[in-house]
């Protein structure tokens, strides 16, 4: 998944740079470039929150298993 991610935010700052030397930025460029950060950010957010899920779970296995060793 970080390939995933390397790789769309390569393609998102090369097309930036490529728009921005263009010297000026229209609307297909804007929706494009606005929707490739919307989505990183979003599919960041979502890993995110299974982590800290995935981190709790842990924990309370953590407690759990040195409530029954002691």
């Amino acid at each position: 998944m970080l390939a995933i991610r390397l790789y769309i935010s390569a393609l998102t700052f090369i097309f930036l740079l490529v728009v921005v030397s263009n010297g000026r930025v229209g609307i297909l460029e804007g929706v494009v470039t606005t929707c490739a950060v919307l989505y990183l950010i979003l599919d960041v957010r979502d890993d995110l929150r299974l982590v800290k899920a995935e981190f709790r779970m842990l924990q309370a296995l953590e407690q759990h298993l040195s409530k029954l060793l002691h």
